[in-house]
């Protein structure tokens, strides 16, 4: 099954001449204002020319660097539930847990806290395609300095498990996703049970019985399993979904009303996975899915390339990269809250996303994920938060109540014309009473 786990090389090059376009275009803007202005002006272009999106970095290439905030760790409450660590004594989030990332493989120029037990089903080679170390970035990356955060958890531990070389390999003896490495990469993670605590898989792949048996070791295991929750086959190989294969996969190639990708998209749809999807408008023609749990932002975040540096993701919104920042947010939660079980982790995920874990959206799930509120919330807001004990939250039952009454929308008037009526009433009646006295008085 040819099916890349995120944007292929053209859609990478034209991301890059969108960017170039932009840059030119607010670098022409800036001297010609320049100019109106009488101010000086430079012929070079500004700071955020040098960005450069981490599916453009080939190996080989120059080492890229950055300074741009990664606007994704903001939006989903990341920044702040690192500074709440941080100020709380509880160490750095994501330390003590391990991680293992199922994908194409983790560069060694990367730089990322790599540690034993890693291994290639498909293989020795160098590693060729970025999803693995991207999504690892997003997952891990260290900070470039106090104020700008690359990963989510830059404290854990991760396990390199390399189950295929390349979308669409360009080389015989190159391997594409497919169920088979998929299940060899999680029996190599089940044997190594206990020493790893999440398993991070952002690729899809067709219904296996292999690999749903493997997932369900894991799981009973008390291991944390995050999954995609799919994309598009023909946003993942840029041309006709027959260029994936024969597999059911293929049907999810163009949008339908009625789709739902839920039963198809593995192993997101597998029990006790949670399956993350992105932002529906940082996507074109985002899946329908009633296996999605949660989302997340993915543009404008920051992470690491293949040759290291710092690289920016930039209009290639991806599940896979979501994915990598969830399975984060719950290394955070392993780290702050090592006794926890792990239904414990996922509700406080699930529940406090920012939409309705009781109402599932086909689109975002419970909603997006907001890692303060993650970090913080306490068990009476989980229970109100609609949280069940597994990813796939029933609706609450909740005792009826009495519908409230509509608004008065004359109360005030009528407040205030009862408040002048017993003002003027009482006037009235201190002139009555001082009337015969003042008579008198005459």
């Amino acid at each position: 099954m040819r099916l890349s786990p995120a944007g292929t090389a053209g859609r990478a090059a034209s991301t890059g001449e969108r960017r170039r376009d932009r840059v030119t275009r607010s670098w022409a803007v800036t001297t010609v204002l320049g100019i109106a202005l009488g101010l000086p002006v430079g012929v070079a272009a500004p700071a955020h020319a040098i960005d450069v999106s981490c599916l453009e970095v080939a190996p080989g290439d120059p080492r890229p660097t950055t300074e741009t905030a990664s606007e994704a760790l903001r939006r989903a409450g990341v920044l702040a539930a690192q500074d709440r660590l941080e100020r709380s004594g509880r160490g750095q989030a994501g330390a003590g847990t391990t991680v293992a990332v199922l994908s194409s493989g983790i560069s060694g120029a990367a730089d990322l806290p790599l540690g034993p037990g890693g291994t290639s089903v498909v293989g020795p080679g160098p590693v060729v395609d970025p999803t693995g170390t991207v999504v690892a970035g997003l997952l891990a990356g260290p900070a470039r300095d106090v104020d700008l955060p690359v990963g989510v958890a830059p404290g854990v531990e991760l396990v390199d498990v390399r189950v295929y070389d390349t979308a669409t390999p360009t080389q015989e003896g190159q391997e594409a996703p497919d169920a088979a490495a998929l299940a060899d990469g999680l029996a190599h993670v089940r044997d190594r049970v206990p020493s790893v605590d999440i398993v991070v898989v952002p690729l899809q792949v067709p219904q296996d019985d292999r690999v749903a048996d493997l997932v369900s070791d894991l799981v009973e295991a008390g291991v944390l399993v995050v999954a995609q929750g799919g994309d598009r086959p023909v946003d993942l190989v840029g041309e006709v979904a027959a260029d994936a294969g024969s597999g059911s996969l293929t049907a999810l190639a163009t949008p339908r009303p009625d789709e739902d990708a839920g039963p198809l998209v593995h192993p997101a749809a597998l029990p006790g996975v949670v399956a993350v999807g992105p932002l529906p408008e940082q996507v074109n023609d985002p899946l329908r899915s009633s296996a999605l749990d949660v989302v997340a932002p993915a543009d404008d975040a920051v992470s690491v390339s293949l040759e290291g540096g710092h690289c920016v993701l930039d209009g290639n919104g991806s599940s896979a990269w979501s994915t990598g920042l969830v399975a984060g947010v719950l290394a955070m939660l392993r780290s702050a809250y090592p006794q926890a079980e792990p239904e414990e982790l996922v509700a406080r995920l699930v529940a406090t996303a920012d939409g309705r874990p009781d109402v599932r959206s086909p689109l975002t799930g419970a909603g997006q994920v907001q890692a303060l509120a993650a970090l913080t919330a306490t068990a009476g807001e989980l229970r109100e938060g609609g949280y069940a004990g597994d990813t796939d939250v029933p609706r609450p039952t909740t005792a009826a109540a009495a519908p409230e009454e509509p608004e008065d929308l004359l109360a005030t008037t009528r407040g205030s014309a009862v408040w002048w009526g017993l003002l003027g009433g009482g006037a009235l009646l201190l002139a009555v009473l001082a009337r015969p006295l003042l008579a008198r008085r005459r």
